[in-house]
């Protein structure tokens, strides 16, 4: 069904629809900057809460990193104090020293 501005129902006259036109006034013209400032803002609010989020996480991997590091070299220096005492036993079993005792009453 089309709507005519003509009230005419002759034939081979050509009838115009009615038009159709969106008006925007001020009113509607201050709401749609304002829903659009509204859009932006989120949008902004969003992307940097989200960016200090990955940041606070990011700190904390580097923080565990870091123990981690000072956990191995800590165990690593044990490691070769240990070692190093082992080392030293089994040299001075390989020496066959006599204990001070015995060579000072000979």
């Amino acid at each position: 069904m089309i709507l005519t501005n003509k009230n005419t129902d002759k034939v081979g006259i050509k009838k115009r629809t009615i038009e159709q036109s969106v008006k925007i006034g001020p009113l509607s013209l201050k709401f749609i900057t304002l829903l659009i400032f509204a859009a932006l803002t989120l949008f902004y609010l969003a992307q940097s809460t989200q960016s200090a989020t990955k940041k606070y996480q990011l700190r904390e991997l580097q923080v565990t990193q870091s123990q981690l590091e000072e956990d191995r070299e800590t165990s690593e220096a044990e490691a070769l104090r240990l070692k190093s005492l082992k080392e030293i036993e089994t040299k001075i079993e390989g020496l066959e020293l006599k204990p001070a005792e015995e060579t000072v009453k000979n």
